[in-house]
């Protein structure tokens, strides 16, 4: 069984939840896919990483990390799979524009933990308490979840904090994210 928990998210977000970790649980991270086995290690998380996978683990549970080979895509590539392995997936939020607006597109941090390390789910549990200590509930409640102190601030300057997909311009959904604003 898994667990997730929904999260809008900018680069500096991950980077400083990343450091916060770093003494309780330090967190290795890396694009969940690939071209080789071994993923490349990210000392941090740059601006122009919006919208992709990634993975995050400790040494504690993962020491020899490795993704699997994907033959049967093409082109063939290189996946860590988070039901046998254990780490935990990371979506994150990718920038984007709904209706001419500046918009970010939720996403979330997501584990496996049947047939795991029982230490590993509190692992998870420590990063999420962190979260909910730290970073703000989402404003737009229907969506759940929660909302870095970055990206907080990027939606206080007029951002639109939209679902895990830009939704289609239609009057329940314009109605929908209008009431984001409504000051």
């Amino acid at each position: 069984m898994g667990r997730q928990t929904q999260l809008h998210v900018l680069p500096e977000d991950v980077n400083a939840l990343l450091v916060a970790m770093y003494d309780t649980e330090p967190l290795e991270v890396a694009l969940r896919s690939g071209n080789a086995a071994i993923p490349e290690r990210l000392a941090f998380i740059p601006e122009n990483m919006g919208g992709k996978s990634l993975v995050l683990w400790s040494e504690r549970f993962s020491p020899n990390l490795q993704r699997e080979y994907m033959a049967i895509a093409q082109p063939p590539y290189y996946r860590v799979n988070e039901q046998t392995e254990m780490v935990f997936e990371l979506s994150l939020s990718a920038l984007t524009t709904w209706e001419n607006r500046p918009a970010l597109t939720q996403g979330r941090i997501y584990g496996v933990f049947e047939n795991k390390h029982p230490e590993f789910e509190k692992c998870y549990d420590r990063i999420i308490r962190h979260v909910r200590k730290h970073w703000r509930k989402n404003p737009a409640a229907w969506m759940g979840g929660y909302v870095g102190p970055v990206a907080s601030d990027w939606f206080e300057r007029g951002g639109l904090l939209l679902p895990n997909y830009v939704p289609p311009v239609r009057s329940d959904w314009i109605q929908r994210l209008a009431e984001q604003h409504q000051h």
